[in-house]
């Protein structure tokens, strides 16, 4: 059989033996997108994507995924991860290209914050001087403001409601104005009573708040996301199975592996795209209940290659 024919046969099990209707694979060509997909990548497309994507294009439907429930991904899709997975890197050189849009921006942001910190208690009674006031905010989410007061005390105070959408727009806005030149991922801003401020661009380094490992060891390099892993089939729920083209130092350029955001223990499951589908045909015929159960499949494979 070819990879085409491995594909179907593995899509025609899931749909006779899954209780749920099941997708049909998109028998359209996905050669139109190979260019933008190589450049992507920074290097030439392997020879079994090619392979796949000139015969078949994902699926049809809205159902459940061709691959034992998993979606299996059209080249547009494809594009759209290897953004998010592109869009997670950093320049060499980081600069702030326009220093006094991004000022302006920032000086918004930090009066919202100054305007909801209480001036007043009830009763009209003047609040406690405060010396000094944090909070953090991204183009994607804001924190509440911590006052330090001078006699020592601490209280955290939420945004105003009427600022929120303001400071998620600005938060956005700075971010799309800084990203080709900077990209950060959070601001942490120092705001003191008169108004001025200081500000840190900071990143969230993934490599260092979780503790990714791979099996075999050393085989996948420890990252949350990276534009070297082609993703093909999805979970629907932020994970996937893919060929890595940059392995770590055990690892086999091409090798299929599962990995995503609930994915701290990342696993080669085999070396080349052709023997995972062997592999999974393999397992369908000899173990059918493994993969009709309750588990994940990525849990089903941990264990075919005693990695759980």
């Amino acid at each position: 059989m070819n990879i085409t024919e491995k594909i179907q046969q593995i899509a025609t099990w899931t749909s006779e033996n899954f209780n749920e209707e099941v997708n049909k694979i998109n028998y359209e060509n996905g050669e139109n997108d190979f260019a933008q997909i190589a450049e992507m990548l920074g290097e030439t497309l392997p020879k079994v994507f090619s392979e796949i994507y000139t015969h078949c294009n994902g699926e049809v439907g809205n159902n459940l995924g061709i691959l034992l429930g998993h979606e299996f991904l059209s080249t547009k899709k494809i594009i759209s991860n290897l953004e998010f997975a592109l869009g997670l890197r950093k320049p060499a050189k980081r600069i702030i290209i326009d220093p006094n849009a991004s000022e302006k921006i920032l000086n918004k942001i930090s009066n919202l914050y100054l305007k909801s910190i209480p001036t007043k208690k009830r009763l009209g009674f003047f609040s406690k001087k405060w010396r000094k006031a944090t909070f953090s905010c991204s183009h994607e989410t804001y924190s509440q403001v911590s006052v330090a007061y001078e006699n020592g005390e601490t209280e955290k105070y939420t945004v105003k409601e009427k600022y929120s959408d303001s400071i998620f727009d600005l938060g956005s806005e700075l971010h799309q104005l800084e990203k080709k030149d900077y990209n950060w991922d959070n601001l942490a801003f120092e705001l003191f009573p008169d108004g001025k401020y200081t500000v840190e661009r900071k990143d969230f380094i993934w490599e260092e708040e979780v503790n990714f490992s791979s099996c075999p060891k050393d085989a996948i390099k420890k990252k949350y996301f990276h534009h070297k892993w082609i993703p093909l089939f999805h979970d629907y729920g932020g994970n996937f199975i893919g060929i890595d083209l940059d392995p770590d130092s055990n690892g086999v350029k091409g090798q299929i592996i599962i990995y995503g955001r609930d994915e701290e223990k990342m696993i080669v499951v085999a070396e080349s795209f052709d023997k995972f589908l062997d592999l999974t045909i393999q397992e369908i015929n000899d173990n059918p209940s493994r993969f009709t159960s309750e588990n994940h499949i990525h849990e089903v494979y941990m264990e075919i290659k005693n990695c759980a």
